[in-house]
């Protein structure tokens, strides 16, 4: 079962990942990451809360597992994904998921080095498949930037965007997996997944609150998610919320280093999800796609040896 909610984090997450896109292009102030922010809280929040109604036993918190649970959300809801949002307008979501999903290679870091977990053979070359898509992917880009010598000024700021993009997308790909350290630490000492997902967007929210009011702008943040609740954002919320509940349930069963490497088929779906649906806003080239397949194999792998 931990693979299966694996797989489906990853589609949750791919899906959003092009509705976030598509609603983008309908807004007027680009509030679609405070919005999922917040539609994560109210969700998650409800959701924990209906399950502590409806089991038999008496909740209790651990306190040991909780700073875990509040890093985890902050490392991957709040950094993670804000950067990854920012990514997604600059580069589009094939792209950016594509880039971000270097995710297991930071995860598996920290499982060896702190939670000592230990990576067998065909999971490693399954690794080594993924990482090697992202330096396809990068490699890719520099080759873009050395034919782009006489471009106009409004190319090279373009591609400075794009620069800009897959930078984020990098920074996205580290801490996500560093929260990903996390919310296995969490889940060793207490193992609830709904608890530990409603903690991590409670304390991505808060992050999000304090970082606005810190920049003078939480005023006009509010106003801004009060005008702009479209209803892509608003799946978008759904989708972001289903997402990491899958990724604990995944995380109580199997190592975290799999669960990460398995949850990166990613962006295979959200560039299958990208082609049918904006097909019109985002060229796919054939890189894009070898990329895609090589994480594809190295994520297949993963998950038939992961055991």
């Amino acid at each position: 079962m931990g693979v299966l909610f694996a797989v489906l984090s990853a589609c949750a997450f791919a899906t959003n990942n092009v509705i976030i896109k598509k609603g983008a292009r309908g807004s007027k102030s680009n509030n679609g990451f405070y919005i999922t922010v917040l539609m994560n809280a109210i969700l998650l929040g409800i959701c924990f809360f209906v399950v502590v109604l409806l089991q038999d036993r008496p909740f209790s918190i651990s306190w040991q597992a909780l700073p875990f649970f509040l890093l985890a959300g902050l490392c991957t809801t709040g950094l993670g994904r804000m950067t990854l949002y920012s990514s997604i307008l600059r580069v589009g979501p094939s792209k950016a998921s594509a880039i971000r999903n270097a995710t297991p290679i930071f995860t598996t870091l920290f499982a060896v080095l702190i939670l000592h977990e230990s990576i067998a053979l065909l999971p490693g070359i399954g690794m080594i498949l993924l990482v090697g898509g992202v330096l396809f992917a990068g490699y890719g880009f520099v080759k873009d930037r050395e034919r782009s010598g006489n471009l106009t000024e409004e190319s090279r700021q373009a591609q400075k965007q794009a620069l800009t993009g897959y930078g984020m997308a990098v920074f996205s790909a580290a801490i996500f997996g560093i929260g990903q350290g996390f919310r296995k630490q969490g889940l060793n000492i207490m193992d609830d997944a709904f608890f530990g997902a409603a903690s991590g967007a409670f304390a991505s929210l808060l992050f999000i609150i304090v970082l606005q009011a810190a920049k003078g702008k939480l005023k006009e943040t509010v106003e801004g998610v009060r005008n702009d609740f479209n209803r892509y954002f608003l799946l978008a919320g759904a989708l972001t919320s289903v997402g990491p509940l899958l990724f604990f349930m995944a995380a109580s069963t199997l190592q975290i280093s799999y669960v990460s490497a398995i949850a990166a088929s990613e962006p295979l779906i959200t560039t299958v999800v990208s082609a049918l649906f904006i097909r019109n806003q985002e060229t796919i080239t054939p890189a894009t796609w070898t990329t895609v397949a090589m994480i594809f194999a190295g994520t297949a792998i993963m998950a038939v040896f992961a055991g």
